[in-house]
């Protein structure tokens, strides 16, 4: 079947993330491996991580939280409590910045449309 992907809990391989140094992220679909307009990925931060402030320019950032407790900058907002089955939409071109990790966090990252 075209376009159906299948990634087991044991096939998921973490990579450094490619700007945040001690961050892990593991691509479950992106534009540049599948050919899609979305880019889904879990995203990893250990207990005292660091993540500048940052924007994306030209896509949505959808998070959805699977475990951990820490916080979210949003401009315009403040700071935002994430813990498991925290659900946060940042439109584009806003800038914000996850801190204050207390515990292992990982999330379900979206972005549309797709990063590059």
């Amino acid at each position: 079947m075209e376009n159906f992907k299948l990634i087991q809990p044991q096939e998921r391989k973490w990579d450094p993330h490619p700007q945040l140094p001690g961050v892990e992220v593991a691509y479950l679909v992106s534009k540049r491996a599948d050919k899609v307009d979305i880019t889904c990925a879990l995203v990893h931060l250990p207990v005292g991580s660091h993540v500048d402030k940052h924007l994306h320019e030209n896509s949505d950032d959808i998070i959805y939280v699977l475990k951990g407790k820490a916080k979210m900058w949003v401009d315009g907002i403040g700071d935002v409590p994430l813990v498991a089955g925290t659900f946060l939409r940042i439109p584009k071109g806003t800038m914000h910045q996850p801190h204050d990790i207390e515990e292992d966090f990982i999330a379900h990252d979206t972005w549309y449309p797709a990063l590059a």
